[in-house]
């Protein structure tokens, strides 16, 4: 069965002299030994909201027992090893990973759609969390779909992953969306088009948070 792993890195000190290079660090060094060992990258992204300095990467594999041979073939790789010590005294790491497993709402067709896109430059990302009530995994499924089917016609959100999270925080969803048209104003304006919607969503899903992405520049999703 397919899984999904998240991955958060905080860098510090939290400076964006820091970030960068660690950015180049890891797209140098990281990213071509990960690949080497079978890890399944989808995107990595700059995460602002919340706490400072994050990224985000989102990885697949078909199953937990490839995710685990990859990990010891990574604490294998020679290159990887080496690479360590190149980071010393510039930037440190900390990481938290989830383990999650695809949602009936966003299938793979989805993801591999958005995988082919070669936009003319990076878009805008968004990803939401949300905790679900006990028993409320159909409805929420069901108002997602909705919410997704509504705006993929537009430039203003479209699905493209979603994962429950299965080692981590119970009843746990995550959705990543891109945004085409990138950010809108913050403005308020009364009213909901998707009002409805909306109101089952948030009958199953009370708590959400939301973090905007922007693709690093070796994400596969840009």
């Amino acid at each position: 069965m397919t899984i999904y792993v998240e991955a958060v890195h905080t860098v510090k000190p939290l400076t964006n002299t820091a970030f960068d290079r660690y950015v180049a660090w890891y797209g140098e060094h990281v990213i071509p030994a990960m690949k080497r060992s079978g890890f399944g990258i989808l995107g990595a992204w700059k995460r602002t909201g919340g706490a400072m300095g994050q990224d985000v990467l989102l990885l697949r594999f078909e199953n937990m027992n490839a995710y685990q041979e990859a990990g010891i073939a990574l604490r294998k790789d020679t290159e990887f090893l080496k690479a360590a010590s190149l980071r010393e005294g510039a930037f440190e790491i900390t990481e938290s990973v989830k383990v999650g497993v695809p949602v009936p709402y966003a299938s793979e067709e989805r993801l591999e759609r958005a995988l082919a896109e070669r936009p003319e430059r990076p878009r805008q990302y968004m990803q939401a969390r949300l905790q679900v009530n006990p028993g409320g995994q159909i409805g929420f499924y069901d108002a997602v779909r909705r919410l997704a089917e509504a705006t993929d016609p537009g430039d203003y959100l479209n699905l493209v992953a979603a994962y429950e999270t299965t080692i981590g925080q119970r009843g746990e969803m995550t959705d990543i969306w891109v945004m085409p048209g990138g950010l809108r104003s913050f403005a308020y304006r009364p009213g909901d088009p998707l009002a409805e919607i909306i109101a089952d969503l948030r009958a199953v899903a009370p708590e959400e948070s939301t973090y905007y992405l922007n693709p690093l520049p070796y994400s596969p999703l840009q």
